[in-house]
């Protein structure tokens, strides 16, 4: 059976797609997630519309649309008119605008051998019908009523085989002796058509296109919305989170603030972000055009895929890849960092601890776009030890947790830093806050009866010191990480595991060290 895999040709035996994506996994490991949804389309076949023509003239083309049975009295389904037009529709074509008056234009003359009727019958504004002139059946013509009025044509009521939907000015400039050109039915354009599933039972059809992936191909113009992109997306899939007729949008991010930069035409399959309102951050995959605004950046497009986002529907996750890469090593050891460049043929430079073994911390330039423009990026690293790994309390505490994420940079990087504010030798360490950006930080999962060692939080909009955050170093039933009582504290996170050794290197910090942190795989 002959189908199409992510754009490209295959002769597979099994019709059940997963075992379509088993053996293209094994060929291309990485073309499918489990989970994510996949495409399948069909392509229709061209076909001839014969309930819709179109009529060729030196100005232009006008359509005309055959009424279908009962379309109501006088219709002409089924009609001897209809059928003399339907099989010399052809023969009209090779005519001339035999004459125009203020009620019709007469294009011809045919043959007809229809029956002669001399009664007035009523003719509605651009009705199309067939006409006899001088009552003569061998002087047929195509006649189109340009205003509603009465009159004798020589042909009975069920004379009307359609209307003029299309090129009406077209019609009604046409002068006496004007040539008509081509009649022909109207042919449809191929269509696609399709569905998403993540069931891998779904049985695949001989010629189904199947696609598991969406390819968003980022420009430079936009450098700070595809970073953005970039980090919304850096576990390789985007959450479906809202669509409508014109667009899937993915709401990650939002409340991340981003410049302006490359506000353009929304055309079907470009990338935005919001750059201002309450949406700002929020990234949108148009299905069809939308117009331009100055509060989305157009940052990318897809290139492959976008049947994906076509049928995608809230709560569905899309396998994403880009082009270029993503120039993140942070997480990565210094080696790993440089074997990923050379790849890219960027240039590395290390710093701060070189060794091969040692963790990236930071890199500079971070942008991506920026990176490839020089060609050349620094990355600083750290020892292993040095790096810190956290659970985060989603559940229990959501917005703290996107607070806590935002001011370390963990929102948009695998590494993020806390600097020290003040340390308490033995009680607590305080870690430097936004106190603005707190300024909705309700009270979340507040300590109950006790705060136990290792314990990260943050300090709530309750309290003065909004936003600070704090480490305790031993349990306490009294005060919260922060130093603040229970009910002004919120519980974001654990250190995992929380070893004596860690214990000891946190009562060790003093103000203005700055410590690292990873989410637990």
């Amino acid at each position: 059976m002959k189908i199409k895999f992510n754009g490209e040709a295959r002769e597979v035996e099994s019709k059940r797609l997963g075992d379509i994506i088993e053996i293209e996994e094994q060929k291309s490991p990485g073309t499918y997630r489990e989970g994510c949804i996949v495409a399948v389309i069909t392509e229709k076949e061209e076909k001839e519309l014969k309930n819709e023509f179109a009529v060729e003239t030196e100005q232009g083309e006008a359509r005309i649309r055959i009424l279908s049975e009962g379309a109501g009295e006088g219709a002409g389904a089924g009609s001897d008119a209809l059928a003399l037009f339907l099989s010399n529709y052809r023969r009209i074509a090779n005519g001339v605008v035999a004459w125009k008056t203020e009620d019709v234009i007469a294009i011809g003359p045919i043959e007809t051998g229809l029956s002669v009727d001399r009664a007035e019958h009523s003719y509605n504004k651009w009705d199309v019908f067939i006409g006899l002139g001088g009552f003569d059946p061998k002087m047929g013509y195509l006649m189109i009523s340009k205003r509603e009025h009465r009159a004798a044509y020589g042909t009975a009521e069920d004379a009307v085989i359609g209307r003029l939907t299309r090129g009406r000015s077209i019609i009604s400039g046409l002068d006496t002796g004007d040539k008509i050109g081509e009649i022909h039915p109207i042919v449809t354009k191929k269509e696609r058509v399709g569905f998403v599933t993540t069931d891998m039972g779904t049985e695949i059809e001989e010629g189904q296109e199947i696609f598991t992936y969406a390819k968003v191909r980022l420009f430079r113009e936009a450098p700070m919305s595809s970073e953005h992109f970039f980090s919304l997306t850096y576990r390789g899939v985007l959450h479906v989170d809202d669509y409508s007729n014109t667009y899937v949008a993915s709401e990650s991010l939002k409340g991340l603030s981003l410049p302006a930069e490359n506000p353009a035409y929304r055309s079907k399959y470009l990338l935005s972000a919001r750059n201002a309102g309450t949406e700002r951050g929020k990234v949108f995959l148009y299905k069809d055009s939308r117009l331009p605004n100055p509060a989305h950046n157009v940052f990318g497009e897809i290139v492959q895929g976008g049947e994906l986002i076509e049928y995608a529907h809230q709560g569905d996750t899309v396998l994403i890849r880009t082009e270029p890469r993503w120039m993140m090593v942070v997480g990565k050891t210094q080696r790993e960092a440089e074997e990923f460049f050379a790849q890219e043929g960027i240039e590395q430079v290390r710093e701060g601890n070189t060794s091969d073994e040692a963790v990236v911390v930071d890199q500079k330039p971070e942008l991506t776009m920026e990176i490839i423009d020089r060609g050349t990026v620094r990355t600083v690293g750290v020892d292993a030890s040095d790096v810190y790994e956290v659970e985060l309390y989603y559940d229990k505490a959501p917005k703290t947790v996107w607070y806590f994420k935002k001011l370390t940079g963990l929102i948009n990087r695998p590494i993020g830093h806390l600097k020290v504010y003040f340390a308490m030798p033995g009680a607590m360490v305080l870690f430097e806050g936004d106190a603005e950006e707190a300024g909705t930080l309700v009270p979340e999962n507040i300590p109950k009866d006790r705060v136990e060692r290792g314990i990260l939080g943050v300090t709530n909009m309750s309290r003065t010191n909004r936003g600070l955050m704090g480490i305790r170093l031993s349990d306490s039933d009294t005060y919260g990480p922060t130093g603040e009582t229970f009910d002004g504290a919120n519980l974001v996170l654990a250190f995992s595991p929380l070893t004596p050794t860690t214990i000891e290197r946190l009562s060790r910090l003093k103000e203005g060290d700055v410590i690292y942190v990873k989410e637990k795989e």
